[in-house]
């Protein structure tokens, strides 16, 4: 798609063979998958953690992931068995979802933890994959702004109104983050010049905040680990240490059950209980309470209110 020609300049070699790895990467070894995330605050969503344990483990995912308000499911080890994640505009609208993840699962226990405020945005870029390529600038391809380590962020938060044409595009963009501009038109009957115009707008009001890879860290002989902390207080001295550990791929401030949670990446035990001693130094005495989740398995994975797209203009 739009981001094609980012990488052969950045890496030195032509595009038919970053093409060849990029297709080897995905389709053959299955070590990552497209994606592309859209800021949904803007539009006025918000996400919820939703951790669930079940008393049966057959957890019926392909119906779950049908809950058109959750975009996320990840199966865990730990203190919980499912971390769902549902974008709703208010609690009112939270309500319904809860009551068919309920109808759909046998519960044990289920918490709700609200999204408050970014401790440090998401990274898909840690240590062990990490390139030092420098990535050139191209004023004419406004995509080139997303290059950041860390997902871009929208400084003007007023709102983002869509309209036909914008969830037409986007419906497809979710599909495919590497449609190429010809094919979007042809799925979608608009113009391509229009649909540049619209894309290169998203990423310019940093709509968009990133399009790349989703990565299994299982398949590098990493693992993710969630966690879910009680504090009397989140310190500057917490934040700035997040900011700089680079084994920290994305941390936030929640309301409900937990203060924040924290998403950590690991070679094996002995490094991940490393990382979990400097962060329990750093936090001190303002730790109340931590649970470890550790990822099994990511089930649905999509950045973008799909019920959003359901509704037409009149």
């Amino acid at each position: 798609m739009t981001i094609s020609n980012l990488y052969p300049k950045s890496l030195h070699c032509s595009e038919d063979a970053v093409e060849y790895q990029i297709r080897k990467l995905i389709t053959e070894e299955k070590l990552s998958s497209f994606c592309v995330h859209f800021d949904y605050n803007l539009l006025g969503y918000t996400h919820y953690h939703i951790l669930i344990r079940v008393k049966n483990m057959n957890v019926p995912y392909e119906a779950l992931s049908k809950v058109k308000e959750i975009i996320s499911i990840n199966s865990s080890y730990g203190k919980y068995d499912l971390q769902l994640i549902a974008l709703v505009k208010n609690k009112t609208e939270l309500e319904p979802v809860l009551d068919q993840i309920r109808a759909l699962l046998d519960i044990q226990d289920i918490i709700v933890a609200e999204f408050h405020s970014y401790i440090k945005r998401f990274t898909n870029i840690i240590p062990p994959i990490e390139v030092n390529s420098k990535v050139p600038t191209n004023r004419k391809n406004r995509v080139y702004a997303l290059a950041a380590r860390q997902h871009a962020f929208a400084t003007d938060r007023s709102p983002v109104m869509l309209d036909d044409v914008d969830k037409k595009i986007i419906r497809e963009l979710l599909k495919e983050p590497r449609i190429k501009f010809s094919e979007l038109s042809e799925k979608t009957g608009i113009n391509q010049e229009t649909i540049r115009y619209r894309i290169n707008g998203y990423v310019q009001r940093k709509f968009i905040m990133n399009f790349g890879l989703l990565h299994n860290y299982q398949k590098y002989g990493l693992y993710t680990t969630y966690l879910l902390l009680n504090l009397k207080n989140i310190s500057k001295e917490l934040q700035d240490f997040l900011h700089k550990n680079r084994h920290v791929f994305y941390a936030a401030r929640l309301i409900g059950s937990y203060a924040a949670v924290i998403y950590v990446v690991s070679g094996n035990p002995l490094e991940l209980a490393e990382k979990l001693r400097e962060i329990r130094t750093v936090v001190g005495d303002d730790l109340l309470n931590i649970d470890l989740l550790h990822l099994e398995k990511i089930h649905k994975y999509l950045q973008f209110p799909l019920q959003e797209l359901n509704q037409h203009q009149d």
